[in-house]
């Protein structure tokens, strides 16, 4: 995943000496600080796109956008985070145009007007700004897959699912998670912490629903998490060894029964 994100980068950099802006650029505005500059290619296939005035990593930053086109509506999209995203989506409504601006991980979009006024330089300085940080690297920077953040984000998820099974069950049973056998690709594309953490809810489902399931409980010392092919719980030695799979269908009532079987 990484080498081939390396060679799209060093393709990207060398795109930038071919690349044939338009005259005029889009200038939005959200009306509450959020501003965006969208200056196109001539040819309309791609785009350098900046965002100001967002609490984000990617504020001022120059980012080459591909221009996809659905219909008569446009996808600005560019790499971040170690995948391709939409940055500002087009609509044409009723002539033209509707703009929303998608910050990385944010759950709503952010709706833009154009300005009423355009700098004659806006072109000349956008484009000269992203050359410097495609120097400096970025862009590069931001566009490789973060899995230091990412491991965060799923540790803590973990960790909230069995602080709720000390709080439930009044015994403390940890989710261990071997992460180095977690790939990048897996870690990008799924919720680890949402497959792994679901034996912890459900205990935890159990001991609230059930108060004679608390002494079932304290007899687990563990629970021990692998992202498989395959969908497979077992208790072995007060551990309980799940085995999750992302395909693998009602995973929660699977958990849920083996546990009422106990």
């Amino acid at each position: 995943m990484k080498k081939i994100l390396s060679v799209f980068l060093v393709l990207l950099s060398h795109s930038v000496f071919a690349l044939d802006l338009a005259r005029y650029p889009t200038e939005l505005t959200s009306g509450e600080g959020v501003s965006v500059v969208i200056a196109p290619t001539v040819d309309n296939t791609q785009a350098l796109v900046k965002v100001t005035g967002v609490n984000h990593e990617i504020d001022g930053v120059v980012f080459l956008a591909k221009v996809n086109k659905q219909g008569d509506d446009q996808r600005l999209k560019y790499t971040y985070d170690g995948s391709k995203r939409t940055l500002i989506y087009i609509a044409n409504n009723y002539g033209c145009c509707s703009y929303t601006l998608y910050l990385p991980d944010g759950k709503d979009g952010i709706y833009l007007g154009k300005k009423d006024e355009v700098k004659s330089d806006t072109v000349q300085a956008i484009s000269a700004l992203y050359d410097q940080q495609l120097q400096q690297g970025v862009q590069k920077k931001l566009a490789m897959f973060n899995r230091k953040k990412h491991l965060a984000y799923q540790k803590t998820k973990i960790q909230q699912a069995d602080d709720n099974v000390a709080k439930q069950c009044d015994t403390e049973i940890p989710t261990k998670v071997d992460w180095n056998k977690i790939s990048d690709s897996d870690l990008g594309s799924y919720a680890i912490a949402a497959y792994c953490a679901q034996v912890s809810s459900k205990i935890a489902d159990q001991c609230a629903a059930k108060p004679d399931f608390k002494e079932t409980a304290k007899e687990f010392k563990a629970i021990r998490c692998d992202f498989t092919d395959k969908l497979k719980l077992r208790l072995n030695d007060h551990v309980l060894n799940f085995k999750t799979a992302p395909k693998a269908p009602n995973q929660g009532q699977f958990i849920e029964a083996y546990l009422n079987n106990m």
